[in-house]
């Protein structure tokens, strides 16, 4: 009868760690829609898989592309000789980008609608 309860208490116990490692650190990837938690500035930052980014507005959009270097991106805005290098880290479920006035900007991720 100790056999099985060890038995089950190492199951019970790998399946506890495989759903921590699956869900409970959730998702630390830039890559989507995001965006920006300032209500009196409402703008998103796109980032896709291929390295192309968009900046939106609610008048207008730019296109750009980006780089990631640890906890740096570099966006190149298209169309311009504009660069911007800034600092990035997760907190929770937000992405913060620290801007060139050393100012933290706070995104969420939205979700996206799939086709259907």
């Amino acid at each position: 009868m100790k056999k099985y309860k060890i038995v089950i208490l190492v199951i019970l116990l790998f399946i506890m760690i495989l759903l921590f490692l699956m869900f409970g650190q959730g998702e630390k990837t830039i890559i989507g829609k995001w965006k920006s938690t300032n209500e009196k500035n409402e703008y998103y930052y796109i980032f896709n898989e291929d390295k192309t980014c968009s900046y939106e507005m609610k008048v207008a959009r730019l296109d750009c592309t980006y780089e990631i270097d640890d906890n740096q991106i570099t966006i190149s805005y298209k169309g311009s000789d504009k660069t911007n290098t800034f600092k990035y880290r997760f907190d929770g479920k937000y992405l913060i980008i620290n801007d060139e006035n050393d100012n933290d900007n706070k995104f969420i991720k939205q979700k996206v609608e799939k086709n259907k």
